[in-house]
Order: structure tokens, then sequence, then C-alpha cells
């Protein structure tokens, strides 16, 4: 709702006369106040001017003081804007010893009060126009008006001056009005601005933690499933380990009954002590321990291998690394990173690797590029049970190879999934977008993988799918800074 515009002031028709000749002063009061005559002849002007149609000073009622000095004139301007009714123009003469003559007395109000409308009346050429402008500088607030004065041009100076001061002032009222919406609308602007860079601010913030937030439920998944592949060897590490120590118990008490038979004045055994031998070595059943014991031992040793195999894989996929980049193996990184993965996996696909062995070390961030490659393969263990079920005794397939091209080492990696819908592949790497069903993911897996590959590695990330057929998705990095500027220009 726009509110009430504020009713207009009444117009100011005040006029100053500085002269020091006071039959001057009551000329101009009888031709600016409103006497018939006066007005008639104004009529008659316009009418001649405008034609019949033209506007009339059918009005003028002018407020018309004297000053009889160029100083008086001064303090009765300085007067009038104290209390707050200055004077829209004034009549100043030329001559007006023994004080300040026209100019002066102009120049001084100017400089007190720039806004006022002024006529020189001069009789005299004391001085010329380019004088004047000399010492006044140009202006259009000055009009000069000959002696012996005509009261028609009298009237026109006054009409004319009156209605410009009058438009200067709501000229600039205006325009003050309009620096004042500006500035609310500019204080509006900044406090909408703020509120947006705080938004901005708080959203980038929220994001940061629904990543932390992720990689926090990735790091407990994946803690789960090591636990589990580190407690099966541990387990028939467990079992073999208690069984070589009963047969050390066994072969060390058979070895223990042989001990009289060392020493140096030891008699020939007996047959009882013989008999008793025998069923002691049956007992323990040498013949099996000899061929367990070997078993054990070895079984003990691959899981202790695979146990060391995921620690050393879990070290590598969690350092933290630099904040710049370092060359790395990347067929190795991505080997750790599988089998820190393995739970996901195992389960739903058979997995595939293709590693080209001739590929140079690839310059990375190792930690933010093992995370591309782990959001890879669980997206792709969710593609292939959405296919096969949860509980399908079928496997679906997962293939992750490595190549160089040119510049350029890339990862590809495909499952046998449903593959991306259509309505759904313009905005696969969107933030917070995602096809999965409720609580099985946040759509924040490929946002990241995207911005991890593009902006931090400046390589690119694309895919190839075809409905329930599965999806590739083509990871390519420079070798070297040069092919990455290349592939940006």
């Amino acid at each position: 709702m726009n509110a009430p515009a504020p009713a207009p002031c009444p117009p100011n028709r005040r006029i100053l006369v500085i002269d020091d000749n006071r039959a001057i002063h009551d000329d101009f009061k009888k031709i600016l106040g409103a006497s018939a005559s006066t007005t008639g002849a104004l009529d008659d002007a316009e009418a001649a001017l405008f034609g019949d149609d033209g506007p009339k000073a059918t009005s003028l009622g002018f407020e018309v003081d004297s000053a009889m000095q160029g100083r008086e004139g001064l303090e009765r301007v300085q007067q009038a804007l104290a209390e707050g009714r200055p004077y829209a123009m004034a009549f100043v003469d030329m001559r007006m010893p023994p004080g300040w003559d026209g100019v002066e007395t102009i120049a001084k109000i100017w400089a007190a009060y720039p806004d006022l409308q002024v006529v020189v009346c001069t009789a005299y050429s004391d001085y010329s126009w380019d004088e004047m402008i000399a010492t006044l500088g140009q202006s259009d607030r000055l009009l000069i008006l000959k002696k012996p004065f005509d009261v028609v041009e009298v009237l026109q100076m006054a009409n004319a001056l009156v209605g410009k001061w009058e438009l200067l002032q709501q000229t600039r009222t205006h325009v003050d009005e309009l620096e004042a919406r500006i500035r609310e609308r500019t204080q509006a602007l900044e406090g909408a601005n703020f509120a947006l860079q705080t938004e901005i601010a708080d959203r980038n913030k929220m994001e940061l933690q629904l990543r932390h937030a992720q990689k926090m439920e990735s790091i407990g998944q994946l803690a789960a499933g090591i636990a589990h592949e580190i407690n099966t060897p541990t387990q028939y590490i467990g079992d073999n380990t208690r069984f070589v120590q009963d047969a050390c118990v066994d072969l060390l008490a058979i070895v223990g009954s042989l001990a009289p038979l060392t020493a140096p004045d030891a008699a020939p055994p007996t047959a009882a002590w013989l008999a008793q031998f025998r069923e002691q070595a049956a007992k323990a059943d040498l013949e099996y321990l000899a061929e367990e014991i070997p078993k054990a031992i070895a079984q003990s040793l691959d899981g202790v291998a695979r146990v060391a195999k995921i620690v050393r894989a879990m070290k590598e996929f969690s350092h933290p690394g630099t904040a710049e980049k370092t060359p790395i193996d990347l067929n190795h990184a991505i080997d750790s990173t599988l089998t820190v993965a393995t739970t996901e996996w195992k389960y739903v696909a058979e997995l595939v690797t293709d590693f080209d062995a001739s590929l140079p070390p690839v310059p990375c961030l190792p930690g933010e590029f093992n995370q591309v490659i782990l959001n890879l393969v669980v997206n792709a263990c969710h593609a292939i049970t959405d296919v096969v079920g949860p509980n399908a005794a079928g496997k679906g397939t997962i293939t992750l190879s490595t190549r160089r091209d040119g510049e350029w080492a890339e990862v590809r990696v495909r499952d046998s999934g449903t593959g991306i819908p259509e309505h759904a592949r313009a905005r696969i790497f969107d933030p917070f977008f995602t096809t999965k069903g409720v609580g099985k993911g946040t759509g924040q897996g490929l946002a990241i993988a995207h911005a991890v590959i593009v902006e931090k590695h400046g390589g690119t990330i694309h895919f190839e799918t075809e409905m329930g057929q599965g999806t590739t998705f083509i990871i390519r990095i420079p070798l070297q800074p040069a092919a990455a500027a290349r592939q940006a220009a």
C-alpha cells in the first residue's frame, strides 16, 4: 500500500528589492502588487506571446521586502534563511554608493544562499556582461533589467524567476526523496545480500557436515566389514595354534618318556617299557600329527599374511596424505581400496581387475582418490543388488581397469547393474540427488567424486550407461599439469 502524498507547500512569493533609491522600492511594490492595471498589462503581454488560451496572471500575490544597501540586503537574506522563509528572487541595483555595488552584493549573497534568483537593475554600463561573468561566474540565476523599467518585463521576470526557484526546490526535494529511497533500497538489498551470504555459508557448512557424516558412515561400514574379514583368518589362526599347542603337549610327553634312555648309564629298555611307549605313541597318533602340524602352521602363516594385507590396505586407504599432489601407483591404490571394501562387493559381485602394468606414477591426492574409487564401487554394488536382489544366489560383475591414454591416466569402473534412468542422467553429479531408496544414500557420493576429480585433480569424470546392461564410469587424470591446462582451454 502506497503512503499518502504529502500536502503541497504554499508557493514562495517572497521578493527582495535592494536599491538605494526609495522611490524605486515604491515602484516595485506597485508593479508586483496584484493591481488590476498591472495584471491587465501582463495579461495583454501574455496573450500576445501565447495567444488567448495561454495562462493568465490573475493573482500575483508577491511579498516584497526592501533593503537600501547591499550589506542590509545580505542581512535580510540571512535572516530569512534563519526563519525558514527564504527569498525566491531579488532585484539588485548596480550602483548603491557609498556601500557595495550590485556585483559585490550579489557575490556575497550567493555565497550565503546560492539558490537566490537575481535581476540586476542598471541604467549605466558600469560593468560589461563579460566583467560580471568574470566576477560572478556563468550562471542561469542572473538576468539584467535596464532602466527605465517596463511593467510587463518586471512582472514576467518576477513570475519566471519565482517559478524557476520553486521548480528548483521541487526538483531538489524530489532528488532527495529519490536518494532516500535509493538508500532504503540499497540497505534492503544489502540486508538481503547479507542474508543470502549467510544462507550460502550455512548451506556450505551443512554440506560439509553431511559429507563428513557420509564419510563417517562409510568408515563405520568399512570398519564392520574389515572386522569380519580380519575375524575369519584370526579364528583359524587361533584354532590352528591351539591344535599345535595340544600336539606339542603330546609330542613333549613322548620325548620326555625317551629321556631315561639318553642317560650315560641307561639300561636297555625292557619289554614292559617298550609296550608302554608304543601305547603312548599310538595314543598321540604321530602319523596324523606329522601330516597336520605343517598344514596348521602353513594356514596360520597364510592367515597372518591376510591380516597384514588388510591392515596395510587400511593404512594406505586412510592415510591423510598431503595438500599437494604426489605421484602414486594408481593400480596399487585401487587394489588397496578394493581390499578395504571387500565386504561391500564380495557377497554381490565377482570382482575383475585389468590393470595396465606400464602405467606410470600419477600425480594424485591419495586419500581423495581412494574415496572416489570407494564411492564408485559402493554405487556399483547397489546397482547390482537392484538387479539380482539382496539374497540372490547369483552375483553380478564389477570390472576395474586402468590404462594410459596419451597424457592421461584412465580408470574405468563397470558394473552389470540396472543402468541409469534417462531422466536422472543430467543430474547424476548434482549434490543431494540420488535414485536410491530411502536410507541407501545421501546423494553425495558422485558429487564428491566429481568435485575431487574435476576441481582438485583437473581431470574429467563421465559415464556410459544402458538400461538393464549396466554403467561404466570413466575417470581421466592428467599425467602432467600441462595436460589439464590444455583440456581446460
